[in-house]
């Protein structure tokens, strides 16, 4: 299975050759496209160091530099790659002007058809330099006997990156070639974009860096480990080593030239593409109980104070040093004593005093008593009682007023007795003088009154007719 090709660009570039091996390429002119090799070509190019054209000569031939030729906001990645590239392409118009100047030009070119390659080096203070040849027929010139199809591409293997170096003097090699040709040429006369494909370009860069962008880190770990080494084999990520693969040096006659070929290193890796294990998510802390809510227990009163004993009033005792004058009786004649004082003012001694005695021996000093300690005894929880819901109670409704019908009263017979009746005129003249105010105090009202009186007279005829 194919691995797919990995950038960061100017720094590295991972990805399979025509023969299907893993090679990592390091350097500023790596990362920005995917090399193909020169010997796919049908054209030439002519490139020169870009610390070449200083300013004085760009303006004196006025060239227009590739990456001025690009317009940054729609291509980005191909003004970039202008940029960075450190060999520049130039067109064949200038090309002249430059070697005159002074500036070492190296014109390439290959046919893929008839396997011809040709390398031309001229200008400044070096001798013009000038190979070519069938660079398959010179191979198999070197191997004589030896020469079969598949010796014959173990030695094409890298072959045009070698002559480049050992002709140029390791100031051009194959994948810096194949960037500069890939981006417009520095011109005077507005031809640098021809036959340049950048919209193709353009293209391949950014889905190369797309595909690339989740293997940052880990490219730019490969690549420390990679160019900062004198191990031929160190371990990386996302492969499983890499490992540093040479090519002893031999002669070869290009031509009617020979050229020394001096010793060629690669870094092959061990494929295919691993993805990154990603690291297992840290397990989320277990959850702590909540501590259970502290029961409320009752304030127990703390247990009142025993009071300590009142220390023992220290019995003063005299200076040593020196001896109090002894005061003279007071004279007969002395005043009498004020008058004495009122009960109410006197306070009594907190203990008696005695008559300090001399003591031969200093007096022992005494412990401090400590204080006692006081306890605070917790004040009592303030209960809010409730205040209590008062009740209206409804008023009583008055009750009606029921007139109650007295029935006459039957009495048994029974020996008549001539009470003493009063004539009825008289009991209504009693009656009608009696004044209201009296009645009221009474407690009956008239009208009952003179129902009573009424009945009693009907009682009494009653009586008379039996």
């Amino acid at each position: 299975m194919a691995s797919p090709s990995l950038a960061l660009p100017g720094v590295l570039f991972v990805g399979e050759d025509e023969r299907a091996r893993l090679v990592a390429h390091l350097g500023s002119a790596a990362g920005w496209m995917v090399p193909k090799g020169v010997l796919g070509w049908s054209h030439e190019v002519s490139v020169v160091q870009r610390d070449a054209l200083t300013e004085a000569i760009r303006r004196d031939a006025r060239i227009v530099m590739p990456e001025e030729q690009i317009a940054a906001a729609r291509m980005p990645l191909a003004h970039q790659a202008a940029l960075k590239s450190p060999l520049v392409a130039v067109s064949s118009r200038i090309t002249q002007k430059l070697v005159d100047a002074g500036i070492r030009v190296h014109t390439v070119g290959a046919d893929r058809v008839t396997s011809s390659f040709y390398y031309i080096g001229e200008g400044g203070s070096e001798p013009q330099v000038r190979v070519e040849g069938d660079l398959v027929a010179a191979v198999g010139a070197m191997l004589g006997e030896r020469a079969d199809n598949a010796a014959i591409e173990r030695v094409l293997d890298g072959l045009v990156d070698r002559l480049l170096r050992s002709l140029s003097k390791d100031r051009v090699n194959e994948l810096s070639l194949e960037l500069a040709a890939a981006l417009p040429r520095a011109s005077a006369d507005g031809s640098g974009l021809q036959d340049v494909d950048l919209e193709s370009f353009e293209k391949e860069l950014s889905t190369l860096v797309g595909a690339s962008e989740k293997y940052k880190t880990h490219l730019e770990e490969i690549a420390a480990k990679v160019g900062d080494t004198n191990e031929r084999k160190v371990e990386i990520p996302l492969y499983l080593e890499a490992k540093k693969n040479s090519q002893g040096p031999f002669e070869l006659e290009v031509g009617a030239q020979k050229v020394a070929l001096g010793t060629h290193d690669r870094w092959l890796l061990t494929g295919p593409l691993t993805e990154p294990s990603k690291a297992a998510p840290a397990p989320a802390p277990k959850p702590e109980p909540a501590p259970a809510p502290a029961k409320a227990e009752p304030v127990k009163a703390a247990p009142a104070p025993t009071p300590a004993p009142a220390p023992k009033a220290a019995t003063p005792q005299p200076a040593p040093a020196k001896a109090a004058p002894t005061p003279s009786p007071a004279p007969a004649s002395a005043k009498p004593a004020s008058q004495p004082t009122s009960a109410g003012n006197i306070r009594p001694l907190a203990a008696p005093m005695n008559p300090p005695r001399p003591a031969s021996t200093p007096p022992k000093a005494e412990l401090p008593v400590p204080e006692p300690v006081k306890v605070v005894e917790p004040e009592p929880v303030k209960v809010i009682e409730p205040e209590p819901v008062k009740v209206v109670e409804p008023e009583p409704k008055p009750e009606p007023v029921v007139e109650k019908k007295l029935e006459p009263v039957v009495e048994k017979k029974a020996e008549p007795v001539a009470p003493k009746v009063e004539e009825p005129r008289a009991v209504a003249k009693a009656a009608a003088s009696t004044p209201p105010a009296e009645a009221k105090k009474g407690g009956l009202p008239i009208l009952w009154i003179v129902i009573a009186l009424a009945v009693a007279f009907a009682a009494y005829k009653l009586l008379l007719k039996h």
